[in-house]
């Protein structure tokens, strides 16, 4: 059975960190090196998620991934969303349903906070995501162009 929890700082951290540097994951994943201290950091920010999946069986219980995101204020009418940032499923653990797992969570977290809407993009090639993404249905797919600053210290 898969099962979605949401992470809050009162979790053993250590142990989950530790699960996460353990996986196995690809390029497409971009997973740097977990810390208890920058995870607990980014915990402790009003209005984000972290949501982790596992596989429990009678005798097992294994991590398959984990997502990230948070509720942001629109500028206006006092109007919710969700920004998805991340849905990393483990390479080994794939075709499972951890995405969609996860992706069901957050769609239900939204809705339970009054979001408006959820976003999140991906990039065109990303096949498996994108076929994860139109499997729920969205109101609206656009193409778009996004930009990266690097910024230097």
């Amino acid at each position: 059975m898969i099962e979605v929890s949401t992470v809050s700082s009162e979790d053993d951290i250590e142990s989950l960190v530790s699960a996460i540097n353990a996986a196995t994951w690809d390029e497409a994943n971009e997973i740097s090196t977990y810390t208890a201290e920058a995870l607990l950091n980014y915990l402790s920010r009003q209005d984000t998620l972290f949501l982790v999946t596992h596989e429990v069986n009678e005798d097992s219980n294994t991590f398959l991934g984990m997502a990230s995101a948070r509720i942001e204020f629109k500028p206006y009418d006092n109007e919710k969303w969700l920004y998805v940032d991340e849905v990393d499923v483990c390479v080994d653990q794939r075709k499972k349903g951890a995405g969609k797992a996860m992706m069901k969570k957050l769609l239900a977290i939204a809705d339970e906070a009054d979001c408006e809407e959820v976003w999140l993009g991906t990039e065109t090639d990303n096949d498996a995501a994108n076929a994860l993404y139109q499997s729920l249905n969205p109101d609206e797919v656009e193409r778009f162009v996004g930009y990266t600053y690097e910024v230097e210290d």
